[in-house]
């Protein structure tokens, strides 16, 4: 399908992206699949140290930051005649092999698990193709990280469909108006940890395209120069704090989910945008940041299972997507010509 259309917000020199590359964008998103890590080690192998917060919350985080680069890099490409055909490869390609990998980490588990080994087998290729399977807790029973993919796919579609076409005034208000829908859900559920199981999808389809959406508006108004001043070392050290850190935020009311997403990620993301240089750590970070996202689940799930215990379970996590990451298959750092989100 060709995309040829171009509106008149989008159509000026203004849309063309920014120069450079954005390695604080890339830190936060290193430090946020840490606390992933450490979400799905707390919850899966029940450590003595658990201290797991809301961390969930570094997945709505994923999608904001999402929406802000796929608008960077591609909005003035939609104008230009990039079709949704082109995209969606693109995007697919870029998601899978990591993904692909997980699900064959944590293909041996359903194997066992289940006793009709063909039923077994098509999960296992369906969830390797990252297609869901329905009739089970979860869509993505061979690697449960896969549920968010299936979020960012989807928001990529609609992007490339119909949101970069919408003018930027429109698509706030569209925001705004869906805030109370917003929440609603979290209220509904008691959080936003949503989207996991297969009767919450729908949930967690709705909150990741309204923080991806926060992050297209984002990129529109800031173009790479926030409005508000914010230091890049208190979004680096808010990213935990704010998600695992403080043991009180297990207690935390619904609005709390909230107000993480409509004001703590756009905070991060302008202190972020702030960091013009970053230290080895966090450029690691950001180089591991996805395969590690994609990883992770699978094999704290075999550390448990053979009980080997949290440490050992963490440390094989890290210790894979920094082998992946050296090998070249990750390319961490948002630029203009070809964007990790």
């Amino acid at each position: 399908m060709s995309v040829n259309a171009q509106p008149a917000p989008l159509a000026t020199s203004e849309s063309q992206p920014s120069a450079g590359r954005l390695d604080g964008l890339d830190g936060l998103r290193g430090i946020a699949a840490i606390c992933v890590l450490w979400f799905h080690a707390t919850g899966v192998l029940h450590p003595d140290w658990e201290l797991s917060g809301k961390g969930y919350l570094a997945v709505d985080f994923f999608f904001m930051l999402s929406g802000y680069v796929m608008a960077r890099t591609y909005e003035h490409r939609f104008a230009e005649g990039y079709t949704a055909r082109r995209f969606m490869v693109a995007r697919y390609r870029k998601l899978w092999p990591f993904m692909a990998l997980g699900a064959l980490l944590g293909a041996p588990v359903v194997w066992l698990m289940l006793d009709d080994h063909i039923e077994a087998l098509k999960v296992i290729v369906a969830n390797v193709l990252l297609v869901p399977w329905i009739g089970y807790n979860s869509l993505y029973p061979v690697n449960n990280a896969a549920w968010s993919i299936l979020v960012e796919l989807s928001a990529n579609l609609l992007h490339v469909l119909i949101l970069w076409r919408l003018p930027t005034r429109v698509l706030a208000a569209l925001l705004l108006a869906l805030t109370p829908a917003l929440c609603w859900l979290a209220a509904a559920y008691g959080s936003l940890a949503v989207g996991l199981e297969t009767s919450t999808i729908g949930a967690g389809l709705a909150k990741g395209l309204i923080s991806y959406g926060i992050g297209i508006v984002l990129w529109r108004w800031w173009r790479d120069r926030p409005v508000i001043r914010i230091s890049p070392a208190l979004a680096f050290a808010g990213m935990p704090l704010l998600i695992l850190l403080v043991p009180v935020l297990q207690d935390q009311p619904w609005f709390y989910d909230v107000a993480f997403i409509l004001l703590a990620c756009p905070l991060m993301l302008a202190g972020g945008l702030a960091c013009t240089r970053v230290g080895a750590v966090i450029r690691w970070l950001g180089l591991i940041s996805f395969p590690l996202y994609a990883v992770n689940l699978p094999l704290l799930i075999w550390a448990n299972g053979l009980g080997l215990g949290a440490p050992i379970g963490v440390a094989a996590a890290l210790a894979l997507a920094s082998y992946l990451a050296l090998r070249g298959g990750s390319r961490p750092r948002v630029k203009v010509a070809a964007a990790a989100a």
